[in-house]
């Protein structure tokens, strides 16, 4: 079946493709990340004037009402052009939780200024990294009179050199297995709140940050206490949905590049867009491109559904894949562009290592293929795998 958008999805489309040709480029880009700058302010007010930063959050907070097919064509336009904004941070995670779990006072202060671009917001929960991408939670939140008081660390926040507001996850209850997560809503720029920022392999700014002790009131807890982790796990499948969506836009692009690369430079007199061993392998690639495509769709479908069985399995398998296709598309470009591949002067090189962020974010291929099999197993009737002999003699 093909997909087709809507006239307003299209609409949407190019209009944000205008904003990104005439606000950003690879030469911006490289000198924002050689200057240390984490994003554009330029580009991230065109994003609220477009109405881009509303789009994924419910009218009811004062969001657009839109949900994943929008925030993939937004993230995919974001890959395409390789920009350096903390959209899914601020918008998918942070904005996504308060959407879902905020009160209306909460909703009534956040999301407006997040949709006007003149508030950003991050999510602080990943800590230790396993090496599948997995997380354990220590970060404590202990009740004394009626503030609260946070002591942990948190590593990797996306979008955290510029957040105004950092939305951070805690431990408030453990009972065996069981442990109670809550949310808060913590100043950035509170004294007892140590950063550092540093960048990843593609140049996009990261934050690790400490909480000495940090203070909160009543009025910072977000949602309802000890009952924060079905809220998580919902923003970070929408997450891990639209940055399959920019990843699917950056290995676009990568096709682009080696096609016209192919097509004009010569060996032996011929084009090597000539060479069938050479037409086989870039086929292949998009090949890969358009199976990442169709998981990608399914997953932006489903990452806001009410389902989380439905939401698990489409998200995982599209991470699954745009994992492995990634790095078969970033390699096999380096490959056919022989030796001017592994130069930094081709924006090739920018795509490649964006490609490669993407990979190590949200979970890893093994990691995702095992949340996949495992949600199965949770909702699938063993019964039915039992030969119907042994059925009748169970009856």
């Amino acid at each position: 079946m093909r997909f087709v958008f809507t006239d307003e999805q299209s609409m949407f489309k190019d209009g944000l493709d205008r904003l990104l040709e005439k606000t950003f480029s690879i030469e911006t880009r490289r000198k924002m990340i050689e200057s240390k700058e984490a994003h554009s302010e330029q580009v991230w007010a065109g994003l609220a004037e477009l109405g881009a930063l509303g789009v994924p959050l419910s009218e009811e907070s004062g969001g657009l009402g839109g949900a994943g097919i929008e925030a993939m064509i937004i993230m995919q336009h974001l890959g395409k052009h390789l920009v350096l904004e903390p959209y899914i941070s601020s918008v998918i995670l942070a904005g996504g939780l308060v959407d879902l779990c905020g009160s209306e006072f909460q909703k009534k202060v956040l999301i407006p200024e997040l949709v006007a671009g003149e508030g950003k917001l991050a999510f602080a929960h990943a800590e230790q990294l396993n090496d599948e991408g997995g997380t354990e939670l220590e970060t404590t939140a202990t009740q004394e009179g009626n503030k609260w008081i946070l002591k942990g660390q948190k590593k990797l926040v996306l979008g955290g050199a510029t957040a105004d507001r950092f939305i951070v996850s805690a431990k408030t209850r453990e009972d065996g297995e069981k442990v109670g997560v809550t949310l808060f809503i913590v100043e950035s720029l509170d004294d007892r709140i140590g950063g550092k920022a540093y960048p990843l392999i593609d140049g996009s700014r990261v934050l690790d940050i400490q909480l000495n002790g940090v203070e909160v009131g009543p009025e910072s807890v977000l949602g309802t206490i000890d009952q924060a982790q079905p809220f998580i796990d919902c923003v970070n499948d929408r997450a891990t949905a639209v940055i399959c969506a920019e990843a699917l836009g950056v290995m676009e692009v990568i096709h682009e590049m080696t096609m016209d690369y192919l097509r004009t430079r010569k060996q032996f007199g011929s084009a090597l867009s000539q060479f069938q061993v050479l037409q086989h392998r870039a086929v292949d690639m998009f090949i890969n491109i358009e199976e990442v495509r169709s998981l990608v769709i399914h997953a932006a479908g489903k990452a806001w559904s009410e389902n989380s069985h439905e939401r698990t399995r489409a998200v995982s398998a599209a991470k699954a894949l745009t994992n492995r296709a990634g790095r078969l598309v970033a390699q096999e470009a380096i490959q056919l562009h022989g030796g001017m591949g592994m130069t930094q002067e081709l924006p090739l090189a920018d795509f490649v290592r964006r490609l490669l962020s993407i990979e190590l974010l949200f979970g890893s291929e093994r990691f995702q293929r095992r949340r996949f099999m495992s949600s199965d197993e949770q909702v699938v009737d063993r019964s039915v795998f039992v030969s119907p002999k042994k059925r009748w003699k169970q009856i």
